[in-house]
């Protein structure tokens, strides 16, 4: 074997080294083997970080929750509430609901607020601050002004120099009563107010300690009743509610029936107008929205079986406009209201169909006025060409360089219109296009014939005479 040049099947070696693949193209496809892998070792990692997020996060969440519901008296409707409200979740969304007495609505928004209590019962005028939201409206509650019969207590304006049993202090009741006796301008001190569970003004007015006590509860509450039956008293009016509901939205006027509380001896004993208040489930914010979702659905999906147990249960609503402005509502809770809502679309079909017939004459009148104005640009651009052809006519009809000159200066003149109508956008390009051929046509015949008529006088110019 030579040392001479290798060659491989008889291909010259220029060409065979052609077929060889670049260096280059080697290094990117040994990138590409790599970076394969590393990529779909990377896509494998990142979906196992995934999956183990998600898998902390549910162990993170314990299972079914375990919720503090801040309630009231024993004896009040609250605390009736909260036990037959515990016995209608599921246990798969709730494990239980840990029900807290309290003195009423203040105390309930107070432990909501600082953490003590996910939920509580409030009332309608209750302050909350701003990690305290609503869920749903729940019973009516009505002003009860309980009286011993013979106490000469007939109208508010009689509990002047009265003994009065009020609820613990906290009580929402309490400060609802202060309100009653402004407005009837019934000095608070002329009246001795002394502090108690429901169970406590029973035994008191029974044995005639107290003349009256009041309590704002759910019309037909049972402790009531047994307190009214069991112990000469009679449920006062309050004659002026519909004054009083007139200047706070959160109060309204009702009217309670004859023999509601009793009907062997009626209490009332005529129909009476009292003062009545809205009672609202409050949550607080920091509780997940899947739990609040989960006890919203078992209020309105088991209300019936709620109500075998607790009358006032059917009641419950969702909350209203105003009571979305004054509290808010938990997104947990709204997600739930809002489940039934039709889509957008179909929401707004006609405010949408409206828009897209308006779109569309919109589309319409557009497309028209661009068509008028592309037909407006392409008659003008007809017109310079049509110039164009006049100019040709006088080139073909001068005789003289006065006139080719005219015309040049003519047809200069002609560019320089159609040069600032382009500017203007009062033609197209393509149009400018076809004019600048036909301008050129004419310029290179003006050019020939005026040659023309130059070398044709040249041609005939005398021949000069010889010299002598």
């Amino acid at each position: 074997m030579g040392n001479g040049p290798v060659r491989s099947a008889g291909l010259p070696v220029a060409h065979f080294s052609s077929t060889l693949p670049h260096s280059s193209s080697l290094r990117t496809s040994r990138t590409s083997m790599i970076s394969r892998p590393l990529l779909y070792s990377l896509v494998a990692v990142l979906a196992l970080a995934i999956g183990g997020a998600l898998a902390w996060w549910e162990l993170d969440t314990g299972g079914p929750a375990t919720l503090r519901l801040s309630a009231g008296t024993s004896g009040g409707t609250y605390a009736v509430f909260g036990e037959v409200l515990a016995r209608s979740l599921d246990p798969s969304d709730v494990a239980d609901i840990v029900s807290m007495p309290s003195a009423g609505a203040s105390q309930n928004a107070k432990r909501i607020h600082d953490g003590e209590a996910d939920l509580g019962l409030i009332q309608g005028d209750t302050p909350v601050a701003g990690n305290v939201t609503v869920m749903a409206r729940l019973f009516p509650e009505a002003f009860h002004l309980v009286a011993r019969e013979g106490a000469g207590i007939e109208s508010v304006h009689d509990l002047r120099g009265k003994t009065v049993g009020l609820m613990p202090p906290g009580a929402g009741s309490n400060g609802l009563f202060d309100r009653l006796l402004a407005h009837y301008e019934v000095p608070h001190d002329s009246l001795t107010i002394i502090h108690g569970s429901l169970s406590d003004h029973a035994e008191s007015i029974r044995k005639g300690e107290i003349d009256a006590f009041f309590m704002v509860v759910a019309l037909g509450n049972q402790t009531i009743q047994d307190i009214i039956k069991s112990t000469p008293t009679q449920l006062v009016a309050i004659d002026q509610a519909e004054a009083m509901a007139l200047f706070d939205p959160a109060l309204e006027a009702k009217m309670v029936p004859v023999g509601t509380y009793s009907g062997d001896r009626p209490v009332p004993n005529r129909p009476i107008p009292v003062v009545s208040v809205r009672s609202l489930l409050a949550v607080g914010r920091q509780v997940p929205e899947a739990t609040v979702e989960a006890v919203t659905r078992a209020l309105f999906e088991r209300r019936q079986a709620m109500v075998r147990q607790l009358p006032q249960a059917a009641f419950i609503t969702a909350p209203t406009e105003e009571e979305r402005l004054a509290f808010g509502v938990h997104p947990g809770a709204d997600r739930y209201y809002r489940q039934d809502d039709p889509i957008f679309i179909v929401e707004y079909a006609e405010p949408l169909a409206l828009g897209v017939t308006a779109l569309a004459l919109l589309a319409s009148g557009l497309w028209q006025a661009r068509i008028w104005l592309a037909n407006a640009r392409k008659n003008r651009a007809d017109h310079y060409n049509l110039e164009i052809v006049e100019l040709v006519s006088r080139i073909e009809e001068a005789k003289s360089d006065s006139e080719y000159d005219q015309i040049r200066l003519d047809l200069f003149a002609l560019f320089e219109r159609v040069i600032v109508d382009l500017d203007l956008d009062r033609i197209e390009e393509k149009s400018l296009l076809s004019f600048s051929f036909a301008w050129q046509a004419a310029a290179s015949t003006l050019n020939h014939r005026q040659l023309l008529l130059r070398s044709d006088r040249t041609t005939r110019a005398p021949e000069p005479l010889p010299v002598v």
